[in-house]
């Protein structure tokens, strides 16, 4: 079974199942998954027979050890995505495309490390995009906004934000403002409550 499909497939199980809920049927996984049908039906079939994967009467469900495992593909992913479009100032398509591709070889002692580099603010060259506004913060947003974050500022404050989705280029959802000016957010079909002064470092603008 080649790897880098395996994980793939996984991953993609965990990002469907993540904005969707329940399983996840062939046809998404093989729409996710770049990689020839054959190869993915046989993958998928692997992953059953060894029980990463459940396989159900709607389709694939992640087991215990299959959601670790993808999860840990998932964080390599968002870290490197992260890294290239705002350390390098890649565009957000180009490094999520690189990032697929770096997420099978890298080790995990190289994703903590970059993770950490990230997160030490005034270090590396920042995302500069001509034309895109910054300066807006989810504070300034209204309740069912659609967004597209374009910088977050001192990630050092919240360790978990690249782990949940939260990296430029990725959309949102403003479902609430609460009372105490805090917001929560959908990423990735998952609702995020994030604090006022977390959601004042998060910069976005409107998705047209």
């Amino acid at each position: 079974m080649n790897s880098s499909v395996r994980e793939d497939c996984l991953e993609a199980i965990l990002t469907l199942t993540q904005a969707n809920g329940g399983s996840v049927a062939a046809d998404g996984i093989l729409a996710a998954v770049d990689a020839d049908r054959a190869e993915v039906e046989a993958c998928l079939a692997g992953l059953v027979a060894d029980g990463t994967v459940r396989k159900d009467d709607q389709g694939y469900l992640l087991s215990t050890e299959g959601k670790r495992v993808a999860e840990a593909v998932l964080r390599k992913h968002r870290v490197l995505e992260c890294f290239l479009c705002e350390m390098l100032g890649m565009d957000t398509g180009a490094a999520s495309k690189e990032a697929c591709v770096l997420e099978h070889e890298i080790s995990d002692e190289a994703i903590d490390r970059l993770s950490r580099y990230i997160e030490r603010p005034g270090h590396g060259p920042r995302r500069h995009c001509a034309g895109r506004c910054r300066e807006h913060s989810l504070l300034e947003f209204a309740e069912g906004d659609l967004l597209e974050i374009t910088l977050i500022r001192c990630l050092s404050r919240n360790r978990r934000l690249i782990d949940l989705g939260l990296i430029p280029g990725e959309q949102i959802t403003i479902r609430r403002k609460l009372y105490n000016d805090a917001v929560v957010v959908r990423v990735k079909g998952a609702d995020i409550a994030l604090s006022p002064e977390i959601a004042s470092t998060i910069f976005a603008e409107p998705v047209r």
